[in-house]
């Protein structure tokens, strides 16, 4: 279950579905999470999930600047 994809308002409540969730064998994870675990390979996309990550994440728009910085000296 992607945990920051969804949910409520209410910590309580939140934290009670996940536990609920977690204890019948569901893997809670962030979206960033199981975009790695999809994605698997880098050697084969770097760009594709690096621009998906660094248009969303700040730190890793730095990253993948940085990234693309060295990648364009060689």
């Amino acid at each position: 279950m992607i945990t920051d994809a969804s949910g409520t308002f209410h910590e309580l409540t939140r934290d009670a579905a996940w536990h609920r969730m977690s204890h019948t064998g569901v893997q809670l994870m962030t979206w960033f999470g199981m975009a790695c675990e999809l994605h698997r390979d880098w050697r084969n996309d770097v760009e594709g999930l690096g621009t998906l990550f660094s248009n969303h994440i700040p730190d890793y728009q730095n990253l993948f600047s940085s990234y693309n910085y060295a990648s364009n000296q060689k």
